[in-house]
């Protein structure tokens, strides 16, 4: 009889411990899902950025290239100077922004990796 009763008991808490890791799972299964968006959307904002940068670099250079062909007025060397060094800062500020970017979307990597881990360890416990 107290076999009877353990072996009741025992299955009563495997129910519970199976419900237990269902919730868990599902748990994980939805944060797993939100890094992924997140992941995206800044992927997307990095492909952005670097768009952004090829457009920069190109101006930098075409504005170099460029020669005042029967221009009216020969331009002023400070104002060249100066629009090509704001060009470089500028492409300098979205380096440092993509690399934050790219930054972000690793640690976000990481954490998805241990979900992962979590999620298989729960599913071979069963």
């Amino acid at each position: 009889m107290r076999i009877l009763i353990c072996l009741l008991s025992l299955l009563a808490f495997s129910i519970n411990a199976s419900a237990d890791d269902k919730a868990e799972l599902q748990g994980l299964y939805a944060s797993l899902s939100m890094l992924n968006q997140e992941q995206q959307s800044l992927f997307q904002q990095f492909q952005m950025l670097q768009e952004l940068r090829r457009d920069n670099d190109r101006s930098v250079y075409a504005s170099q290239l460029r020669s005042p062909q029967y221009a009216a007025e020969v331009p002023n060397y400070a104002d060249i100077v100066e629009a090509q060094r704001s060009a470089v800062r500028h492409g300098e500020e979205l380096a440092q922004q993509s690399a934050q970017l790219y930054a972000q979307y690793r640690e976000i990597g990481t954490r998805k990796a241990l979900l992962r881990q979590r999620i298989l360890d729960l599913t071979l416990s069963k």
